[in-house]
């Protein structure tokens, strides 16, 4: 790609946060690592926080979407949605911040959620998620304690999902 043609992308994407109402800071704004480490409870792996601090507050502050939880499926639909829009990162990088919003600020139905959405927002093993799968089948859940009393499932992942209402039946 030319010199030119790096210059149009670029300011087709400025243009494009600035006609959506955003500022397009060179860095993340102040505070927002801040605050995206503190809201990443659930996600041991702090590169994750910084890929979103990189990648999204390139054209909005973090308080947009820390506070906007969605089923994973709108998640998809709403990286795809900011890439179209010129938002940029490695593949690395789109990996971990969508680890960061999985882990973090994702609702999983338990009643209906596929089962690769399970394993990734209560962060267990595929065994596990197979019998949530086979327990929703038979009975379907009703209560967090219900989730909980399934073997192999890790307690303190469920409890914080509960407590940001992140888990649905």
């Amino acid at each position: 790609m030319t010199n030119r043609m790096v210059r149009i992308v670029a300011a087709v994407a400025v243009l494009s946060c600035a006609i959506a109402g955003v500022s397009v800071p060179a860095l993340a704004a102040p505070g927002d690592l801040e605050a995206l480490t503190k809201a990443s409870d659930l996600d041991p792996d702090p590169a994750d926080a910084k890929a979103v601090a990189a990648v999204c507050t390139a054209c909005h502050s973090s308080a947009q979407f820390l506070t906007a939880a969605r089923p994973y499926l709108r998640w998809e639909q709403t990286m795809q949605d900011m890439l179209d829009r010129g938002a940029q990162g490695t593949d690395e990088q789109l990996d971990q911040v969508l680890s960061y919003l999985v882990k973090n600020i994702t609702i999983v139905n338990i009643n209906a959620s596929p089962p690769e959405q399970l394993i990734m927002t209560l962060q267990i093993p595929g065994s596990v998620a197979k019998d949530i799968v086979d327990r929703r089948t038979a009975h379907v859940f009703t209560s967090v304690d219900e989730l909980k009393a399934v073997k192999g499932i890790n307690k303190d992942v469920v409890q914080k999902l509960a407590a940001k209402k992140l888990i649905e039946f």
